[in-house]
């Protein structure tokens, strides 16, 4: 248990350092699994715990810059009757973009781990 979640929380540092690149989270669940092993379900289930470890940090970073970007006038500003409504369509999408697609990168990375001769062992790098 102890080594899945070292794993899950270097995948979603990976994910983090990498944020300012489109679809890094798939990076960081593949990260997560390719350095654990295991099977297919494994691989989901830790690209998924990393996806939600990185959630955290970048979502102190996303609310506030969402809460500017209303009131400068971009989507909804946050005093209008749809406000919430808006709100819980974005961190929807915030919850699909960064869990959902690190949990595909979990599976690739027990695709990759199994199928390929690549190294993905992330000491390499960190």
């Amino acid at each position: 248990m102890r080594e899945s979640v070292t794993n899950a929380g270097i995948g979603a540092l990976v994910t983090v350092a990498l944020s300012f690149i489109p679809f890094s989270s798939v990076a960081g669940g593949a990260v997560a699994a390719a350095n654990h092993g295991g099977s297919y379900r494994t691989g989901l289930w830790l690209g998924t715990l990393a996806g939600v470890c990185a959630m955290v940090p970048l979502l102190a970073l996303f609310l506030p810059a969402l809460y500017i970007a209303g009131l400068l006038g971009f989507g909804i500003p946050p005093g209008a009757p749809g406000y919430d409504l808006f709100l819980a369509l974005v961190f929807s999408f915030f919850l699909l973009y960064t869990v959902g697609l690190s949990a595909l990168g979990g599976l690739g990375g027990v695709w990759v781990k199994g199928h390929t001769d690549w190294n993905l062992d992330a000491n390499r790098w960190l």
